[in-house]
């Protein structure tokens, strides 16, 4: 199978640091991209360039063949990138189902499609969607925003911190609808979490990196065997 999404040496300078300095990578429609490493060492400046709210200072984000770095969110969301946040961005006065309708108007239309309730069915948010967005716990507000992404129609998912504040059984939850997002709507979707009992088991690989570079790819067991992994990042986990 061909890639969806490739990556290719992209960095990120900020004056003169290196905050991603050559990252490359390719990911197939499908497939869970695990994104771990220490904090400081580039995570979210790449998705940011992923999801195109950051422009590469060099390299290229390519989408199905076509360039997709450095055109913008908006434009990146309409070419099927969709990203959630480490904090919560919802409208605090609609209810969700209002959030919802307003994110399926950037949907694709050549994209498959999950109803308002099927979303809320997914991710486990039954009978929260006429429910003002404020009113939600912290754990349904974190679903409610992947739901939102989901309602855009995307090929490609970003998640950053998902799980944050989730105890296990809402974790586990959650890894249970990032799989069927990933295999019933071939969705490609890249992960970044700290929780390693959660992010270990969903990915079919992971990426490490340590100040702006990759250090190590491969499948969770490489990775958890990796003595450089072992030694800069995951220690006992």
């Amino acid at each position: 199978m061909s890639a969806l999404l490739t990556v290719d040496g992209l960095v990120k300078k900020f004056g003169g640091v290196a905050a991603v300095d050559g990252v490359s990578f390719t990911l197939e429609p499908g497939r869970i991209l695990g994104l771990i490493g220490p904090n400081g060492s580039g995570k979210t400046t790449l998705l940011s360039m992923l999801a195109g709210t950051l422009a590469p200072t060099a390299g290229t984000v390519t989408l199905d063949g076509r360039t997709a770095s450095g055109r913008g969110a908006h434009r990146a969301a309409r070419a099927g990138i969709a990203r959630t946040f480490q904090t919560t961005r919802l409208f605090p006065t609609w209810t969700l189902r209002e959030s919802l309708s307003l994110a399926h108007g950037e949907r694709r239309d050549s994209r498959p499609f999950w109803s308002d309730e099927e979303l809320a069915g997914l991710l486990g948010l039954g009978g929260q969607l006429d429910r003002r967005c404020t009113a939600l716990t912290s754990a349904h507000q974190r679903l409610a925003m992947i739901a939102l992404a989901l309602a855009t129609g995307p090929r490609v998912l970003l998640l950053d911190e998902p799980a944050v504040g989730m105890d296990g059984g809402e974790a586990e939850s959650l890894a249970t609808a990032v799989r069927r997002v990933a295999g019933e709507l071939d969705v490609a979707v890249v992960v970044v979490d700290h929780n390693m009992r959660f992010l270990m088991p969903l990915a079919h690989s992971v990426l490490v990196m340590a100040t702006g570079k990759v250090l190590a790819t491969g499948t969770p067991e490489e990775i958890r065997s990796d003595e450089a992994v072992i030694a800069s990042y995951l220690g006992g986990a």
